[in-house]
């Protein structure tokens, strides 16, 4: 037989059965990514809360609790201080099934400033991300999938914080920064609070220096326009849409706090609310109306309005109820979820769920001094192969790495059958 057919032939036959061998593969593939697709996927309601209360001569520590919203038994409900923390835990970040806390001890010399990883459905620290000792962290907020923003307000900083890599690859400085304490992200910018206090330990009080808001674009991590405030602008959030919203708090005495709003598009301010009183925390719904804590002679829910730019219970008809709140978040469902700590060292502290009807659906007792609390759905799971919140490409390259071994422990082994093959592979790629 004449070599060059014969070799020409067998190309052929080569060829075509790893064609065939393709596409056998991606046949059963697609027939099982079909199957897995219309498969039911438990997902997990959570409500996950700090419990910021860290005092040790009462043998109380730090803690996270972490409630099951789908469990009907109140108390069954509750995971109460699952997680210790220890220190100071001053915000709380959901990202993917990761819950990420921002945590300093002043006490500790140097101080232990860090962002603690949280595995909620393992309900476990899994990590930590070291900060610079004394910097003493504050507010977290989400840039994209990969990057992150904390605000130190010991250093006038801000931290760019890389997820996968679990560091800080960058600092933010500016002449603006001033405490930088609260911050909110919107259309490619970050919208970053200046309280810009001082103690004055002669004087046994706070002094308050003109505040400001830092406007940073987050695609370069550098400040483009600083926005000035009235005194003590501490919390800011958005509408989700084009507008931010700043909370001022004055100085806790004859200068009452305000709202301030911020058009995203320009960056200028279009309305000053003057509230007549030192708020507390506060909250925006999918209507885009806010929920203010009032203060002490105050006490009770107030609702603005802010496309009307309108109160729809103002300090005069507050939802009295609901008084006392620390941490408030909205859920999809519409319902507030509002933390209340009890800080003697009892144990008493809740989280009350208010209806959109303005009424109490729910009370669960929880641990000591209840602050913030953020909201979770977790979809139980071994996808996440890397264990960084998320399922990606880096998770099927981890697969593929491993595929056609056997045994225990393997990190491919996503179905825990002992071996590594295409049903590993398709369960990581079924959850991109």
């Amino acid at each position: 037989m004449n070599r060059s057919f014969f070799f020409r032939r067998q190309l052929r036959f080569d060829i075509n059965r790893k064609v065939h061998s393709f596409l056998f593969i991606g046949a059963m593939l697609f027939t099982l990514l079909f199957n897995i697709a219309f498969a039911q996927t438990e997902v997990q309601n959570l409500a996950v809360v700090l419990n910021a209360l860290d005092k040790d001569d009462w043998n109380i520590t730090s803690s996270l609790s972490i409630i099951d919203l789908d469990e009907p038994n109140l108390n069954q409900a509750v995971d109460s201080e699952v997680i210790s923390i220890g220190g100071v835990p001053s915000d709380i970040l959901i990202h993917g099934h990761h819950a990420y806390i921002s945590n300093f001890d002043w006490l500790s010399q140097p101080s232990h400033d860090s962002i603690l990883i949280v595995n909620l459905e393992r309900r476990e620290i899994i990590g930590v991300i070291s900060l610079q000792p004394g910097v003493y962290p504050q507010s977290l907020a989400l840039v994209n999938q990969d990057k992150m923003y904390i605000t130190c307000d010991n250093t006038h900083q801000v931290h760019v914080v890389n997820i996968g890599s679990r560091s800080v690859p960058k600092i933010i400085t500016d002449a603006s920064f001033n405490k930088t304490t609260g911050i909110t992200v919107l259309n490619g910018k970050a919208y970053v609070t200046n309280p810009a206090w001082e103690w004055d330990a002669a004087a046994g009080k706070s002094v308050y220096h003109q505040s400001s808001v830092s406007v940073i674009d987050t695609e370069t991590d550098s400040v483009v326009k600083t926005i000035a405030m009235p005194i003590n602008a501490g919390g800011i959030l958005n509408d989700g849409d084009s507008t931010v919203i700043v909370k001022t708090t004055g100085n806790y005495n004859e200068i009452s706090g305000e709202l301030v709003f911020i058009d995203a598009t320009t960056d200028e301010v279009f309305n000053t609310v003057d509230l007549k009183m030192t708020p507390g925390s506060f909250a925006i719904n999918s209507q885009k109306q806010l929920f203010i804590q009032g203060g002490w002679l105050n006490r009770g829910l107030l609702i603005y309005d802010v496309p009307t730019q309108a109160w729809i219970r103002d300090k005069d008809n507050t939802l009295e109820a609901f008084a006392g709140g620390s941490g408030m978040t909205f859920g999809d469902d519409g319902n507030l979820y509002i933390t209340k700590p009890d800080w003697t060292g009892g144990g008493l502290s809740t989280m009350l769920v208010m209806g959109s009807d303005e009424t109490l659906i729910k009370t669960y007792q929880l641990g000591h001094g209840t602050d913030e609390v953020a909201l979770a759905q977790i979809v139980p799971r071994n996808e996440d192969v890397n264990d960084d919140g998320f399922i990606d490409i880096k998770d099927l390259v981890l697969v593929a790495q491993d595929f056609g071994k056997t045994g225990p422990g393997l990190i491919g082994d996503v179905n825990g059958d002992g071996e590594v093959n295409i049903l590993d592979l398709v369960r990581v790629a079924q959850h991109f």
